[in-house]
């Protein structure tokens, strides 16, 4: 830039990174410590026309901004400031510079391999845990960012859903994407986690596929294809197929949870990309807040000795628990001792009232 800008005495800007409905995105030398950094002017599309509006996205801007300021996740990026010129001005927030490229660039070059996609989702899906109920509302190729190591890095986190909170509907504008916009968001209903998990699915299906199933030409008619069509099965998922049509389901209820998820991401990496670094079991279970979990049945009967796995299962699955009878019913508290016989090894119950 031949007219250098410098935002707070401090930040030079150098060169525009991007930009979109939330804001745009600059390259900027810290004149204080020497560094490069990325300064988000924050202004979304629309807000200058609504005072009120204007008002209530400031707060929440801030708001959130300093929520993601005390998360520290590798996966997730880090917001090391925050400039506020006062109640009549949009802040912009200084972050960490990331140059490995986004996903989108990735993608550019070719599909993933299910297995690659897999890894990529886990690190995806921690990076939303570790952010504790601060919902993204814009999942997609483009707010992923790749460390020089290829480790993922979301960013755009909470400033779509900042429409939410104002009048800016009024406008018309639609400051997510369509095309990874849950079909319970499209409708304009109130949404949740499960919103960006099916985001994070139809990610990973573009990812593998090499193209979006629903994308049209219009935004109306993109908005419309999420709302009423089924999401076809892919045809190069290989294994990640089925993880992948257990989240592109309209019903969020009947969407894999956060912690199965990870489990299922898992075991389709693990078992496709042998050697390769994955998050470590538990590390998506530890840090899922209640409001990740949704009730959902588990498919076929709880195995005697399942695989050891997020959940972070007791090395004797029932043990704590109840355990049911023969006859389908819960038998109440027990414990089991354990014997030895001359030709097996048994198994006696004694209910918790027996117990010495």
């Amino acid at each position: 830039m031949t007219d250098a800008r410098v935002v707070d005495g401090r930040f030079e800007l150098l060169e525009r990174l991007g930009g979109g409905g939330t804001g745009t995105v600059w390259r900027a030398r810290d004149l204080v410590l020497h560094r490069d950094v990325a300064l988000k002017e924050v202004r979304p599309q629309g807000a200058d026309e609504d005072t009120e509006g204007f008002r209530a996205l400031r707060a929440r801007v801030l708001r959130e901004a300093r929520g993601l300021a005390r998360v520290d996740h590798p996966n997730v990026f880090t917001i090391h400031h925050i400039v506020d010129g006062g109640p009549d001005t949009y802040p912009w927030l200084v972050m960490e510079l990331i140059t490995g490229g986004s996903l989108q660039d990735r993608l550019d070059r070719g599909r993933m391999t299910p297995g690659g996609a897999a890894g990529l989702g886990r690190e995806l899906l921690a990076a939303l845990v570790a952010a504790h109920g601060i919902e993204h509302h814009d999942v997609k190729p483009a707010n992923v960012l790749l460390r020089s190591d290829g480790r993922a890095v979301l960013t755009g986190f909470g400033f779509a859903a900042l429409q939410d909170s104002t009048r800016l509907t009024a406008t018309g504008s639609i400051i997510s994407s369509p095309d990874y916009m849950s079909p319970e968001r499209a409708h304009g209903e109130s949404s949740g986690p499960p919103a960006d998990l099916w985001s994070l699915g139809m990610l990973l299906y573009v990812a593998v596929e090499g193209r979006h199933p629903l994308r049209r030409d219009s935004t109306p008619a993109t908005l419309a294809a999420v709302l009423h069509e089924d999401v076809p099965r892919p045809r190069h998922a290989g294994a990640l197929t089925d993880v992948l049509m257990s989240l592109l389901v309209h019903d969020p209820e009947a969407r894999l949870d956060a912690r199965t998820l990870d489990r299922e991401l898992g075991g389709v990496s693990r078992e496709l990309v042998e050697g390769a670094p994955v998050p470590g079991d538990g590390e998506v279970a530890d840090a899922v807040p209640t409001s990740f979990r949704i009730t959902a049945p588990e498919p076929g009967p709880r195995p005697r000795n399942p695989p050891p796995g997020p959940l972070g299962l007791l090395k004797h699955p029932y043990r704590g628990s109840h355990r049911p009878s023969r006859g389908g019913r819960a038998a109440g508290p027990c414990r089991y001792a354990w014997r030895r016989h001359p030709a097996r090894r048994v198994a006696t119950m004694r209910p918790a009232s027996a117990r010495s």
